[in-house]
């Protein structure tokens, strides 16, 4: 029972939200989502990520998330390289609980 509760509670969590997005048109879109970044005195990469800010959104948001990931995970990399250069093995500390 517990099991089917939690189902429940999932589809729900999931489902509204997703109905109340698509009730819409009687709402108003507030003015910063529809801010638009000026591409005239950009180059770059700078240039690279505004267009996609501007064009999706969703886009852009996936995509950074997914940078930050990646630059998370290379300073964990160094990190981890730059401890064993000085003789730290972190891969066999113990954790006591």
């Amino acid at each position: 029972m517990k099991r089917f509760s939690v189902m429940i509670i999932n589809l729900l969590l999931l489902g509204v939200p997703a109905l109340v997005y698509a009730a819409g048109e009687g709402l108003e879109i507030p003015e910063e989502l529809n801010k638009k970044i000026n591409l005239a005195n950009l180059s770059g990469i700078s240039h690279f990520f505004a267009k996609w800010y501007n064009d999706n959104l969703w886009v852009y948001a996936i995509m950074v998330t997914l940078l930050m990931g990646i630059v998370g995970l290379t300073i964990a990399v160094v990190a981890d390289v730059i401890l064993n250069m000085i003789g730290m093995e972190v891969s066999k500390i113990e954790h006591l609980e």
